[in-house]
């Protein structure tokens, strides 16, 4: 591949990341707290890009150097470097929603294995500010978890469900990001809802209720109890993150 096309690439790949960033999108895809690298990246590939255009004009002027000769890039190469670019513009930014959750194997274990461990610092929030990974921390950090049991609550997360759910019950849900969305863990809690039918799988919704003791799949969590179940835009950042 000619410096020219490698600077065309360079500079595509750094405005493409640019678009992600300006747009919002970006957080679909990462941790918020590798946002600046992001930044500091696309600048950097732009910088890289704007170098081999110098380097292609001095080039031009040089005369060749024996026994020297340029490297080149494939044409399978071109394209390997430029799918990241075409991915992007075909398939529209989403964040992870059920979908994702239908080939994993949701149980208890896997809807708190990505809160704090055992004995960590009770969060702090105030408890309507408090979301659904706060919750699940809380409830295996107290030593009764009837404790909980008509503390109000306003979760927003995604609608999941599978055959083990009533008509009148759902799981509010939200994916817990480390680094990126490849180590995206589910969680959520079970949500009793008479009008739960109305609710389309995979939509976000803000739910407004209190804590009452319960079990899924035999193992004792806390419940919602709905008193208002209303549907909403997602949120800018979609995923919450471990401490």
């Amino acid at each position: 591949m000619t410096t020219g096309w490698k600077t065309i690439i360079l500079m595509a790949m750094g405005l493409f990341l640019f678009s992600r960033i300006l747009n919002g999108t970006l957080l679909f895809y990462i941790n918020e707290r590798f946002f600046w690298l992001s930044v500091l990246a696309a600048v950097g590939l732009i910088l890289v890009g704007v170098s081999y255009r110098y380097r292609a004009d001095h080039d031009h002027h040089e005369p060749d150097h024996a026994g020297y000769s340029h490297g080149r890039l494939s044409w399978a190469g071109l394209l390997l470097i430029a799918s990241p670019i075409v991915l992007g513009l075909v398939i529209p930014p989403k964040p992870l929603g059920a979908a994702a959750m239908t080939n994993r194997d949701i149980s208890l274990e896997s809807l708190t294995s990505a809160a704090a461990p055992e004995g960590g610092i009770i969060l702090s929030k105030p408890k309507t500010e408090k979301n659904i990974l706060d919750w699940i921390v809380e409830f295996r950090q107290t030593s009764d978890p009837a404790a909980l049991a008509g503390e109000e609550v306003k979760l927003v997360g995604f609608v999941y469900r599978d055959e083990r759910f009533g008509e009148d019950s759902f799981m509010v849900s939200r994916f817990v990001v480390s680094c990126c969305a490849a180590d995206a863990a589910p969680i959520g809690l079970v949500v009793h809802w008479p009008d739960s039918p109305t609710l389309a799988d995979d939509q976000w919704v803000e739910v407004v209720g209190v804590l009452e003791p319960g079990e899924f799949e035999g193992e004792q969590l806390p419940l919602v109890k709905a008193a208002s179940v209303t549907p909403t835009d997602v949120p800018n950042q979609p995923y919450l993150y471990p401490f």
